[in-house]
Formats: C-alpha cells, structure tokens, sequence
C-alpha cells in the first residue's frame, strides 16, 4: 500500500463523504495506527477553487488544534503532499484512529439506539461542544457520521471541516459546504449566522436520529428537506421516553430560547439514568441570533426512495427518495430558495442514519430476467462518450465513472456520501451510485423496491418498471409523486445497470413533472455519455 511521508501507510479506505477520504493507516515510526484525510478533489473546479476546497483541509486542522479534549478527535500531523495550483499541494490530516466506528454504522446496523443509551451519547458530545465553543469554534456539521467511538464506547467529535474559528480569514464560498441539511438548524437554513446554538440544534437533531431512526425533518430531497426545516412545526418523538425533555429544548426553532448547555446536561443526566447535580445558581447566557419526521405517519416520514440500491448488486434495496429538485416556486420567499439551492451542496461525508450506507443500484445480470424493453431513454449496452454538445463536459467525482454534465450544475454529495449534480435553478437533480456487487434480477430487485418504498410517497404512481437495453444489463424504474406540501408533482427515473461482472451504477434524474419532457433530451445525453471506471 502507498506510502504517506515515508511514515504513514495506508492500509484501506475507512469512508469517503463530500470532499475527502478517510483511510486507516499505519504510522511505521511509532508502530501505531492512525487515521488518515485524504482530499479528494472532483473535476471541473478552477484554480481558486481548488485553492479554496485545500484551504478548508487546512482550517480544520487547524480548528482541531485549538481543543484538547477526549471528547474532539486528536490531530498528530498535517502533510503536504504533491504539487497544488496554490504551491502547496494537498493536505492530508493525520488524525486518531478510532476503532469503534461511527454513530451512522450503529444506526444503519440497529436503526434505532435506546434512549438511555443515546443520552450517555449526547453527554459525550455536550462535553466535547462545551469545549469547542469555549474556544470559539463552532462545528456547524454535526450528525451521526461525525460522531465516532473509541475502544471504551466514548463519543468522540469529528470533521471540523466547515468550523468557524475566530481569527480565521478564510470564508467558505456561498453554495459550498455549508453541513448536511437534514441536521441543519434553522436560523442557517434561513440565512442567518451560526453560532453556538445552532450546534445545539444538530447535537439534538443528530439524538433525534438515534432513537427515531431518522432526523426530524428528513425529506425526499433536500430543498423539501429545508422547506420542512422553516416551515413545519418539530414531530413529537415516539421512542424518546425519558429523553424527549432534552429533544424539545434543543430542537427550539428559535435560538434566542433554545435549551441552554447546564439545563440540557441536566436533562441528558435524568435519561441516561445518572446521579443530576445542582443546577448552577446563575444559568448561562445564550447569544441570541436569528429565529425535523417522525417514523410513524407514512406520508410525513417518506422512506428513502429508490435512488440507487445499495451495493450488494446493480439494481438492490434502493436508499431513501433520492433528491428530486423541486419547483422554484414553491410556498416560501424566494430568499429562502435562493438559501436552499445554496445548502444544496453541504454535505461532508457520512451519511444520514435515514439512509444509511447506500451502495449503489445493484444492476441485473441474470439470465431470469426478462427481455430488454424498448424504453424511452436507451442506448447502446456499452455506450461512449463520443462528442459531447456545446456547454457540456465530462465530470467526475474521483471514483473513476464520468457522466456528462451541463456547465453551471453544482457538484455535492447528498447525506449518504453519494454523487449530485443540482441544475442551477434547482429544477433537476443527477445523482449517481456505484457497486461492486450487481444483482441478478434488476426488474425484480427494482419490483421489490418498490413494493417496500412506495408508502412513503404522497400519491405514488408507477409509469414503469421494465427491463431496458443498456450496457451489460439494466432496468428502469419510473415513477411520479407528490412533494410533501402537495404543491409539486416529481417525476423520476432510476436506471440500474450493469457494466461488469464486479461493476453496477444506477443513474438516478427528477424533475418537477410539468418539466419532464423539456429535460428529456438533456437526461438523452447524460445516459448516451455515461463512462464506468475501469474495473
């Protein structure tokens, strides 16, 4: 395996979300292990943006620096490595390896974590932002991927990658890595300045998560997902128990009255079952700035949809609804769509416990499934790039496929890490998945899907399920539904295929209904110009 510095060797990739990969390595001086942050850059960003996603690798080592506590992840070293536009090269992090995985494993393993034990989580974290915030950092990304655990069960706080730091010159890029959306306090959806309240928000967000199976205002795409965050009132937990007082402080909308750090340990203490100690005489001020689905009701909590399958084969277990972008005019201002287009692209890594790990469709290679259709959006089984129209470019997300892509769509990772690119106007979104395990049957795999998704669509309506003739073997799954307010009809297509026997995609494209067939030629070239990695 490669070798980092002429010390660190990395052994095998331990996750990859938004921007970087993370490895476990092997420091050969100190014979130890340790975790390495790798950036990984995707195609088409100029000069001053690459320059810029380096410089974020750099804050954050540099925000981690600041704290020393057994509750943040600890940084050994920060290399430089290779040659970058900025003279530098890239950085890697060299970081704590923590053995006990993630809280969004926990969850894709259990769904759901007892509420005691989720309270022993949150006073983990409580202690770890109590440090941070003491020195000025505010995280700004807490969710269950960036919760890891050590050898003796603690939780331990990582990822400072968009942290504010006071003294920091350095100023993210409006539309760039702005956190996940589904753990997103609400006065940053809207626009307003983060501070340490809105921590408190996603610590109470990411604890939501953990005993619900999924953050209280998880949608089928992110701009629902942020409407749903401005507009909708908190969902009641179900399986909270003694930890919903703690849930209701800190998931207050308004953050001039949300729960303060001493009442929510206190509250966090009761649930975990531990001895409360007095309340302090003088509770702490709170700086006030500007102004989540329950697993029960069906229609308020959509199940993930049929994005791509996870990674056992081409065309398997769909993860939650992919991101379908929604109409401009949907019911808020249009500064608040203008905020969410922007929050589009926030996502660094880990996933969202609604969805888990998605590994890509699990494509369909078997002899039993049925005889390619004639479908609407076909092209030949191993289709090549050739010449692509003016004002669109082969992009990648350096996994090694490349895809057409429009000029002007902004790249991200949607919550489970994978790839998207969202048309400016917020209309269409391109997501793509990639597995090593294609599946046998994809028109029954998809068949299974949906039979297991479809109750978490308002007014779900199949156009099709067929098998289609693309690459080695694919099929598509087509379909339309109702967002959440009932005020758009989404359209979607999902192909899942396979391009070699250890190699499977799914291409997944939605557009507001009424749109459908004015995008139609542009989801023509997307499936035409698709190029796999090379097994």
């Amino acid at each position: 395996m490669m070798l980092i510095a002429n010390r660190y060797r990395l052994l095998w990739p331990l996750g990859q979300g938004g921007m970087g990969r993370v490895w476990k390595a092997r420091d050969e001086t100190l014979n130890r292990d340790v975790a390495v942050k790798e950036l990984v850059l995707p195609s088409g960003l100029d000069a001053d943006e690459r320059a810029e996603l380096r410089e974020r690798v750099r804050r954050e080592a540099r925000a981690i620096a600041k704290l020393n506590h057994p509750g943040v992840v600890r940084i050994h070293d920060v290399l430089s490595v290779g040659h970058g536009d900025d003279g530098g090269g890239d950085p890697w992090i060299i970081m704590q390896y923590l053995p006990g995985g993630s809280l969004q494993d926990m969850l894709t393993k259990r769904d759901t974590l007892p509420p005691q034990r989720a309270a022993r989580i949150g006073l983990d974290l409580l202690a770890a932002l109590r440090a941070t915030h003491k020195v000025g950092v505010v995280h700004r990304d807490i969710k269950p991927g960036n919760v890891l655990f050590g050898e003796d069960g603690q939780a331990v706080l990582t990822d400072f990658g968009i942290a504010t730091v006071p003294g920091d010159p350095f100023k993210t890029r409006t539309g760039i890595l702005l956190g996940s959306p589904a753990y997103l306090a609400p006065e940053r959806a809207r626009g307003g300045k983060a501070g340490p309240e809105a921590d408190m928000w996603s610590l109470g967000a990411t604890l939501f998560a953990a005993v619900e199976g999924q953050p209280p205002f998880g949608r089928a795409s992110t701009m629902e997902t942020l409407l749903s965050l401005v507009n909708d009132p908190v969902p009641e937990p179900a399986r909270a128990g003694a930890l919903a007082p703690a849930l209701k402080g800190l998931l207050d909308k308004n953050p001039a009255t949300r729960m303060r750090p001493a009442d929510a340990e206190g509250l966090l203490r009761r649930a975990a079952g531990q001895t409360v100690p007095l309340p302090p005489t003088k509770p702490a001020a709170v700086a006030p700035t500007a102004p989540l689905r329950s697993p029960q009701p069906p229609v308020s909590s959509p199940p993930r949809p049929p994005v791509s399958p996870p990674p056992r084969s081409p065309v398997s277990s769909p993860p939650r609804p992919a991101r379908r972008r929604g109409r401009k005019g949907f019911l808020l201002v249009a500064l608040l769509a203008a905020a969410a287009v922007a929050a589009l692209l926030a996502f660094d890594s880990q996933t969202t416990p609604d969805a888990g790990r998605t590994d890509p469709p699990n494509p369909p290679a078997s002899a039993a499934a049925p005889s390619p259709s004639p479908s609407p959006f076909s092209s030949p089984s191993a289709s090549k790039a050739g010449t692509l129209p003016a004002g669109w470019q082969l992009r990648d997300d350096g996994s090694g496929f490349r895809v057409p892509v429009p000029d002007g769509w902004r790249f991200g990772r949607d919550e489970d890490g994978r790839a998207q690119w969202l048309e400016p106007g917020g209309r269409v979104q391109l997501l793509i998945e990639g597995s090593r395990q294609p599946k046998p049957d994809p028109v029954k795999d998809w068949l299974t899907q949906e039979a297991d998704r479809r109750g978490g669509y308002r007014n779900y309506e199949r156009v099709r399920i067929e098998a289609v003739s693309y690459w080695d073997s694919a099929a598509d799954w087509e379909f339309t539904y109702n967002s959440r307010n009932g005020n758009t009809r989404l359209h979607v297509l999902n192909r899942g295929f396979v391009t070699a026997p250890d190699q499977a995609y799914s291409i997944y494209w939605a557009t507001p209904d009424s749109q459908w067939e004015s995008w139609r030629d542009e989801l023509q070239i997307v499936l035409d110009g698709f190029v796999p990695a090379r097994s």
